[in-house]
């Protein structure tokens, strides 16, 4: 166990025989019999596979058929509302199981669209009293700029990961990480403003607020060299990326001329010396431009905001271009449903776009519908989605990390598997594909260990803190499995994985917590906890 620990801290590349050869003759067993089983499982799901795969043109069949022979697909969830659930939350808890049960798969929906009308103050009261520097102001953040990296930033990333955890809005959580990648910023002093301003605060709204908030985030105009370009020096990243990665896409009719105009439009577009959001007429543009097609006329040079109107007209233009509601709603199917959403599918979700003026709720409306969710196959879930289901669904708790200034286990493990908060450098976000992910195996075992392993000693909260003792209300091997299937799987359990499960016990009629968290840590790790 202690190397393990030792490799989270270190980041040290393991192979997976690495890893078993530190380990007794029992455990290389155990997971070899759940690579096994993931087989197995291939073959249960086949058909649902294969009915998936009946309705893709053949290039799209052999793409999918590959992919699921090489990860183990699961799709034999029967309950609609169930993969609803699992597609619009951080990972299934027995209370939202119980939640959607009450209410049915459209109330369900509408609540979680509706968050705010979800009472989250449990949640924001532990996390401003634990972890007050994510809600620094940008002057608070700026007097803290050279201590950031040691005070600030292991805090700021924990209460990412515990909001996701905690918080009764899963939806909006879901959207959350979903738009941090689409307006991808690495962490920084005004990234944090950001996250709060711009992503949390919009994340349900409407399309067109995001745009107009990141187009005023001085970190966006930071990283993308913004505050950089003006009529005395054009900088051409921040307009390119406008257009490429957050409205029209990469093929929504633009050309280089377009991106160079479109940047002197964007010039005297920066941020005063406390870095908040400011314009420059000195350092605007005034002559003649056309960008995809729109003129902007040549104009006498003056004072306080004028030429600023240029960028927020073309601005309004690109969030109503019929490519930007095509590209967002297609990505938006890709999140949630599939990775090659029909035609049909992109048709809807870009009429409800166009119909809406980007009103979020009624484009994910569009797509949440029940023939979408029952036909969706299953997905790989991303590091961070993965590591936070295994701690909702095992029941596992985050305490206090009360020392910003030492390292943390939850943010560490999540830095091992490549995917910590606001860890991406380049601004087109992590991405969003199963291939991408579907390494880094032994790093997500490692992981489910730390989750489950009681390893925080001495330094409580520096680890997840599990309790085995909520597995054993029934102190039976079928007791145990039957709880973990209520708990992780909300009784879907596949007969495979029960099986399996139940022969981790061996001989023994009763189970202790040694035993039961065994059962647990293999559960977690099992094919079918890595998809939802």
């Amino acid at each position: 166990m202690q190397s393990v620990k030792d490799h989270g801290r270190s980041h040290l590349k393991m192979t997976e025989d690495d890893h078993e050869s530190s380990e007794g003759p029992d455990a290389r067993a155990s997971r070899r019999a759940f690579l096994g089983m993931g087989a197995a499982a291939i073959a249960t799901t086949a058909a649902a596979t294969r009915d998936l795969e009946a309705q893709q043109p053949p290039r799209r069949r052999a793409d999918i058929g590959s992919l699921t022979d090489r990860l183990g697909q699961q799709a034999h969830w029967r309950s609609t509302e169930l993969r609803l659930l699992r597609r619009i939350t951080m990972g299934i808890t027995p209370a939202e199981v119980a939640r959607i049960g009450q209410l049915g798969f459209t109330n369900f929906l509408e609540e979680q669209l509706n968050a705010g009308a979800i009472d989250d103050t449990a949640t924001e009261a532990v996390l401003q009293a634990r972890y007050p520097a994510f809600y620094y102001t940008q002057a608070q953040l700026l007097a803290r700029d050279s201590v950031f990296w040691d005070q600030c930033s292991r805090p700021i990333m924990r209460a990412v990961i515990e909001r996701a955890v905690t918080s009764p809005r899963q939806l909006e959580q879901r959207m959350v990480e979903f738009w941090a990648d689409h307006f991808n910023i690495p962490l920084s002093t005004p990234r944090v403003v950001d996250y709060r301003d711009v992503l949390q605060r919009y994340a349900l709204s409407t399309f067109g607020e995001l745009v107009r908030a990141s187009m005023r985030s001085t970190a966006m105009l930071i990283y993308l060299d913004q505050v950089w370009n003006t009529k005395y020096g054009i900088n051409e990243n921040y307009a390119r990326e406008l257009m490429e990665l957050h409205t029209v896409g990469w093929d929504g009719g633009y050309t280089q001329a377009d991106v160079n105009a479109l940047a002197r439009v964007l010039t005297g577009w920066t941020m005063d010396s406390n870095r908040n959001f400011q314009y420059r007429a000195d350092y605007h543009d005034f002559g003649a431009k056309v960008v995809m097609g729109q003129n902007f006329p040549a104009r006498p040079p003056a004072v306080g905001t004028a030429g600023m109107d240029e960028a927020m007209n073309f601005a309004e233009y690109l969030i109503r271009h019929p490519a930007t509601a095509r590209f967002v709603s297609t990505k938006l199917l890709k999140w949630f449903i599939r990775p090659d959403p029909t035609p049909a599918q992109v048709t809807a979700a870009t009429q409800a776009f166009t119909a809406s003026n980007g009103d979020i709720k009624t484009v994910l409306r569009a797509i949440l519908t029940p023939a979408n969710i029952a036909t969706a196959p299953a997905k790989l879930k991303r590091p961070f989605h993965y590591y936070v289901s295994v701690v909702r669904g095992t029941g596992a708790v985050l305490d206090a990390w009360p020392d910003p200034t030492q390292w943390d286990g939850v943010t560490g493990h999540l830095w091992d598997n490549a995917h910590a908060p606001f860890s991406w450098q380049t601004p087109d976000g992590f991405p969003d594909k199963a291939d991408y992910w579907a390494g880094l195996m032994v790093n997500r075992w490692n992981a489910v260990s730390s989750v489950l392993g009681n390893w925080s000693g001495n330094t409580p909260g520096r680890y997840p803190r599990f309790v085995s003792s909520l597995y054993l209300g029934t102190p039976t091997p079928a007791g145990v499995v039957a709880e973990i299937d209520r708990r992780m799987f909300a009784g879907e359990m596949s007969p495979a994985l029960r099986s399996e499960l139940l022969a981790s016990f061996g001989a023994s009629t009763t189970a202790n917590a040694t035993q039961a968290t065994l059962a647990v840590h293999l559960a977690a790790c099992s094919p079918e906890a890595q998809y939802y």
